[in-house]
């Protein structure tokens, strides 16, 4: 009995001291520096929490009325001296307000973003997007979606009146778009692909609209900077394209025929049918290295003067190919006692 009469008490206060809790873990903030029309009220329901459920509601500083409210399962937000700012767009990764007013479609009237939640790339925000329609604002899903399918907000450029967005898959693939407004809608105009997923090998897309469609051009690119150590390289002096003979990671030779502007235009590592398909010798005063793609068979030799040359042998047919005076680094004897896993040393 007296057990009962002590619990009861007990419960009560801990009843009161969790809602008590609750209640100050709420919290509402007003915003007032993004429009001379508009204001702003936050409501967050765990300010204890960096993500918390919540709302922001948009109201006209004439009427006092609510015009808009968007709700939320996921609010982020950062107190400056502990008071909210709006417009802070550190894009991609940096803070962003809960309330952004840009003139979006640039036709001279500032829009609204407001943020919905956590749903752009890698659990970034999203926004919704409210465009000003003679004083109303009005939800566009044409602007929200570029708000919620990369990450973060979308950027605005009101001199090339263009808006950019990017978006990613881990370390080594990124896409940059730009959009341009017609109908009142985000048209693209450029896109930009960048895979590194098989580094140090990069592909760079470019799709870009011509005034009719869209054009796209490939090219592969070669990263001679992070893990790359370079054996030999020189210039070809028929056509002023670069050979380069470069290992990764310390381990895996690579045979890169490079443009002039950098560009890959023939890359070897290994083939389908033998996980060694350098060979290494030297013979009196000239090294060579060999290997075979499909039916071609190439040669790189190296003379005792540092004279280089390249061969390719293909069934009948034969080209050879001199390097320029003056272009050579390093050197194809480093290869004789490189322990490399495609490298086969013959003597």
């Amino acid at each position: 009995m007296l057990k009962h009469m002590f619990l009861r008490p007990l419960a009560a206060f801990l009843i009161l001291l969790c809602l008590a809790h609750s209640a100050a873990a709420q919290k509402d903030y007003r915003v007032d520096d993004f429009s001379p029309a508009y204001f702003g009220k936050i409501h967050l329901d765990d300010t204890t929490q960096v993500f918390s459920a919540g709302w922001v509601a948009i109201y006209s500083k004439k009427t006092q009325k609510q015009v808009l409210k968007v709700e939320s399962e996921e609010l982020a937000l950062e107190l400056h001296e502990g008071k909210v700012q709006s417009n802070i767009q550190q894009l991609p990764y940096g803070e962003q307000s809960l309330i952004i007013s840009r003139d979006f479609n640039f036709d001279g009237r500032p829009d609204l973003a407001i943020e919905d939640g956590q749903n752009s790339c890698y659990h970034g925000p999203s926004f919704q997007v409210y465009l000003d329609s003679a004083g109303t604002l009005v939800l566009s899903p044409d602007f929200t979606r570029l708000a919620q399918e990369y990450c973060g907000m979308f950027s605005t450029d009101a001199k090339t009146k263009r808006l950019s967005v990017m978006t990613k898959s881990g370390c080594c693939w990124h896409e940059y778009s730009e959009f341009v407004v017609r109908r009142n809608a985000p048209f693209l105009v450029k896109r930009v692909e960048e895979d590194a997923m098989r580094f140090p090998l990069t592909q760079h897309t470019e799709e870009v609209w011509n005034g009719t469609r869209m054009l796209t051009t490939t090219k592969d690119y070669v990263e001679l900077e992070d893990n790359v150590e370079i054996v030999c390289a020189f210039r070809l002096a028929e056509n002023g394209k670069r050979v380069v003979l470069f290992a990764y990671d310390k381990t895996t030779l690579y045979y890169a025929l490079l443009r002039p502007d950098n560009s890959a235009e023939f890359v070897f590592q290994s083939s389908e049918t033998d996980d060694k398909p350098f060979v290494v010798r030297k013979a009196g005063s000239v090294t060579t290295l060999r290997f075979r793609n499909g039916p071609a068979i190439y040669a790189i030799q190296e003379a005792a003067d540092g004279k280089m040359r390249v061969s390719v042998q293909s069934g009948t047919k034969a080209r050879e190919l001199t390097g320029a005076p003056g272009t050579k680094k390093g050197s194809l004897r480093g290869l004789l006692t490189a322990k490399l896993e495609n490298v086969t040393h013959q003597p």
